[in-house]
């Protein structure tokens, strides 16, 4: 028997929220990628392709830390607790001994970020938390300080950061979305904690003081701290509303001189704006020191109307706009959320950014950005460099063309249309929308002119899309004048299957409906209940099947 061989697609982009970059102080070439639900990322040019990567016992990422002697060892958190790599992230394996037991149904110990002691590298710390703000069921440990000092083999619960109850080192905590150390000592560190602002420890991990002062709110989102002074950082504070309706206190950065104990506004040049709306209002979750020239700094705006990317050039008593939106050259709609942001431990002229769906780097200083997770092959085509998180629902070849294939996708992901034999793609088209999540397609005719597109997640319907010129232009079928549910209706889409481009079927809310005009107006000829999938007994044919919750159903006319 012949083997069977699986190669990428190269779909573009990575299809998700991207939670954490690292670059090797080792090697500048290694790069690392974790993404919400994306798994790891890795790349041995820089960044210009990824390599697939296995082990993860859960695929939510945070932080990465490359062990400080051997290039191939690299730790990361996740929401299952801490995995260690030593084959420089190829393969990761779960290292929780001393931990509470895993459960099938919540996560007892999430992890934000291990740091490794630079003196005695077998001494390492992990910090309960999520950047990415995940909740789970159950107790989680959030705000756990372990200690291992056997490289990872067992760990001990030493502290709790923001504890309800301080004097019990086994009380819940918040949750810890940054944790940064400049001590060579490896006894002082910082922590951020939404809600409870910064807090130190000066020893070792296990007690911690708030160090608020100076601070408008405590929503802090990011710490960083100056390579060389322990006593010198920065933090990235989000916005802060206190009742709905009333205006929403805007983020901004705040530095500090004296490990915390005061702080001070950081946010010359930098957009302060309030409204009465969170998403619209200035917010900062990521804030970065580069390495080599500590006076060097990145941040972004990550409000909805926002996305800009600044820089500092003096410690951050001054910042410049060096890239909104608009200057994005990338597959993907999305926002400029930049949530996170990181330099090259070698230069401070190369760095990466990264949120929704897309992730970009510089090699001049924030003159020029590139989208390292896809590149544009032609003017609405692009090829992805091979990390790809898109939650694809479906895919189909056009059974009157192999070289014509589509893929469905939850969110952005949509619908992505490949007419060259799967050597790039092309996303939707005018009246797409940017979001809600494809399903299936039907293919009605010889060319791939005319498409149907079931529409919609988490049981809304969004649509039935039509386009009758390849995937240009598309026209979004719903409403009672139609005979469909309305767009936003809780009718979850499935199935979509056509036998021409007038004679038309699609499951919808579990119900079978039938056009005989193209899609202007539907039927249901069918009640279910839960049907699903269509399969046709050959292209073209009015005979087909159908699933449901009772079984599967067959039909020899459509009717």
């Amino acid at each position: 028997m012949a083997v069977i061989r699986w190669t990428p697609l190269y779909e573009p982009g990575c299809g998700g929220w991207l939670t954490s970059v690292a670059v090797s102080p080792h090697n500048p070439r290694h790069v690392l990628l974790g993404g919400d639900m994306l798994g790891i990322g890795l790349s041995t040019d820089g960044g210009d392709s990824w390599q697939s990567t296995f082990g993860l016992p859960s695929w939510e990422i945070a932080d990465f830390t490359f062990h400080p002697i051997h290039p191939r060892t690299v730790w990361v958190g996740t929401m299952s607790g801490p995995c260690l790599s030593t084959d420089g992230g190829r393969h990761w394996r779960l290292m929780r001994t001393g931990f509470p037991p895993t459960s099938d149904w919540h996560y007892s110990a999430p992890i934000q970020k291990v740091l490794i002691n630079p003196r005695h590298p077998d001494h390492l710390l992990a910090f309960g938390g999520s950047h990415r703000q995940w909740h789970s069921p159950g107790e989680p440990q959030w705000g756990a300080v372990w200690e291992s000092k056997d490289g990872g083999n067992s760990w001990r619960r030493i502290g709790t950061v923001a504890a309800r109850h301080p004097d019990n080192p086994q009380s819940p905590g918040g949750n810890i979305v940054a944790v940064d150390s400049a001590d060579c000592q490896f006894t002082t560190f910082y922590a951020a904690v939404p809600g409870a602002g910064v807090l130190v420890s000066t020893d070792g991990g296990r007690t911690w003081q708030s160090r608020n002062n100076g601070l408008p709110h405590l929503h802090v989102m990011d710490i960083a701290v100056h390579p060389r002074d322990p006593q010198r950082l920065w933090v990235a504070l989000s916005n802060y509303q206190a009742q709905p309706g009333q205006p929403v206190l805007p983020g901004g950065i705040y530095r500090s001189e004296d490990g915390g104990r005061h702080w001070k506004p950081s946010s010359v040049g930098l957009s302060t704006k309030s409204t009465t709306d969170p998403n619209l209002t200035a917010r900062y979750e990521a804030i970065a020191v580069a390495p080599t020239q500590p006076d060097i700094l990145l941040t972004a705006d990550t409000a909805w109307d926002g996305g800009t990317l600044y820089r500092s050039t003096d410690g951050g008593a001054s910042w410049h706009a060096i890239l909104r939106r608009q200057d994005v050259d990338c597959a993907y709609p999305a926002g400029l959320g930049a949530t996170v942001i990181e330099f090259a431990p070698h230069s401070a002229d190369i760095a990466f950014v990264a949120g929704s769906e897309y992730v970009l780097r510089t090699h001049d200083a924030g003159k020029k950005w590139i989208d390292v997770t896809a590149k544009r092959v032609a003017a609405n085509s692009w090829r992805g460099r091979g990390f790809s998180g898109l939650c694809c629902v479906n895919f189909r070849f056009n059974p009157h063309n192999p070289r014509h294939a589509v893929l469905l996708a939850m969110d952005h992901g949509n619908f992505w249309q490949s007419r060259d034999g799967l050597r790039s793609w092309t996303w939707g088209g005018n009246g797409m929308p940017n979001w809600g999540g494809g399903n299936d397609v039907a293919f009605a005719d010889n060319t791939g002119d005319v498409m149907f597109v079931t529409l919609g997640q988490f049981g809304n319907f969004e649509g039935i899309a039509r386009t009758t010129d390849g995937g240009r232009s598309w026209a979004i079928l719903a409403g009672a004048s139609r005979g469909l549910p309305e767009r936003y209706d809780r009718a979850q889409p499935l199935g979509i299957y056509a036998a021409s481009p007038r004679e038309v079927w699609a499951t919808v809310g579990g119900k079978l409906y039938f056009s005989n005009d193209g899609g202007d107006h539907w039927e249901v000829i069918h009640d279910g209940p839960g049907f699903g999938w269509i399969a046709p007994v050959s292209p073209g044919a009015r005979a087909f099947y159908v699933c449901g919750e009772s079984g599967v159903w067959f039909t020899s006319n459509g009717r």
